[in-house]
Formats: structure tokens, C-alpha cells, sequence
């Protein structure tokens, strides 16, 4: 790949990528799925109430749509964006912070890797957080 095509496809990812989380913010679950591939696939490793697997943008509308109606409010302050030597990757750390429509908030720390097709659709994301803020108020 020519170095100038690989930075115009590091460019157009990140812009997805930054559009992710504007979208996400919004809780635009409908804009933010044609950010995906058809065939993406999702895996959270240590999610203790989602599924550790998600493949394909139908399931993985669905899965979002539902959570993001748990939620009043939402933000990704700090959110760092991080160029890999692949283009086609990018690793990304966030923040989310939350108001739950049941009442109480949500904060977190998330790392996660994603993976973009040749059309600039997230095709492949790994995503790793810290599993205690959402199991402590099951304890």
C-alpha cells in the first residue's frame, strides 16, 4: 500500500471513529449501526451481562438499541484515539459516564481495538473494560 493511501485510510478511520462516539453520545443507535459492516463481528472477553460474541449488524443493532435505552444521558470525556501501524487499525481508550433512566450513573475505563473494512465500516472490535461498576450493584 502506498504511503499516502495508508494515511487517507488511517484519516478516514479515525473520523469514523470520532463519528462512533459523537453518535454513541447522542444515543443515535439508528446513524451509529451504518458505522458497521454487515458481517462485523463484536467481542466483549470479560463482559459479565453481554454477550461475550456478537456477530453480524442486525444483532448488534438490536444488542446497542437496548442499552442505550438504559440510558438518560451519555459521554465519552478523555476519549484518546490511537493510530496503529496497520490503517486498517486503530486502538481507542474511553470513558464512558452515564445517567441510568433507573436511577444512578455509570462510569467506566475501556480500551479496545477496532478493525476497518476496506469501505471504512467497522468490521471486527474488541472491546476490554473494567467488569466491577457493572456488577457491583448486583452484589
Amino acid at each position: 500500500m502506498a504511503p499516502h493511501h495508508a494515511i487517507q485510510q488511517r484519516t478516514r478511520n479515525q473520523d469514523t471513529l470520532t463519528r462512533y462516539f459523537q453518535l454513541l453520545t447522542a444515543l443515535d443507535i439508528d446513524a451509529w449501526i451504518q458505522l458497521w459492516a454487515e458481517n462485523c463481528t463484536v467481542l466483549t472477553p470479560f463482559a459479565p451481562r453481554a454477550p461475550h460474541r456478537i456477530d453480524g449488524r442486525e444483532a448488534l443493532h438490536a444488542f446497542y438499541a437496548a442499552q442505550a435505552a438504559t440510558y438518560t444521558q451519555l459521554a465519552y470525556p478523555g476519549t484518546e484515539i490511537h493510530p496503529l501501524q496497520d490503517p486498517a487499525k486503530l486502538l481507542a481508550r474511553w470513558y464512558p459516564k452515564g445517567e441510568l433512566a433507573a436511577g444512578g450513573s455509570y462510569a467506566n475505563e475501556n480500551v479496545g481495538l477496532f478493525e476497518f473494512d476496506q469501505q471504512g465500516r467497522i468490521r471486527h472490535f474488541t472491546e476490554y473494560f473494567n467488569p466491577l461498576p457493572v456488577t457491583q450493584d448486583a452484589a
